[in-house]
């Protein structure tokens, strides 16, 4: 950026500005690492930016003991690729008949 004295230069060490050209292109190269084997029972689904887990199964602790790898691996691959996982912004919702909802943590 040119300045009245001398030119400044600022090193961007993650991110794409906003209505870039290129930032769908290199958003997907991001994520498509995501898109790595999952067990049978676990589908992820990406919308833009938005991830959304699909997780089944037919036993009681099935769903629970999914969940928790999928998120676990999901964690490593953002934590991997310096990427933020907004708590304020997640949900899950439970369709299913349980006497209480799973226990949901991101990391410790």
């Amino acid at each position: 950026m040119p300045t009245s004295e001398v030119p400044f230069l600022l090193e961007q060490t993650q991110g794409c500005p906003q209505g870039s050209c290129s930032g769908p292109a290199f958003w997907n190269i991001v994520a498509d690492k995501s898109y790595v084997e999952w067990p049978q029972g676990v589908h992820i689904q990406a919308f833009t930016d938005d991830f959304a887990f699909i997780v089944t199964d037919n036993t009681r602790e099935g769903p629970r003991k999914l969940g928790k790898f999928a998120l676990d691996k999901f964690k490593d691959w953002a934590d991997k690729n310096k990427l933020h996982v907004s708590m304020k912004e997640s949900n899950y919702v439970l369709l299913s008949k349980p006497v209480r909802g799973p226990t949901i943590k991101w990391g410790s």
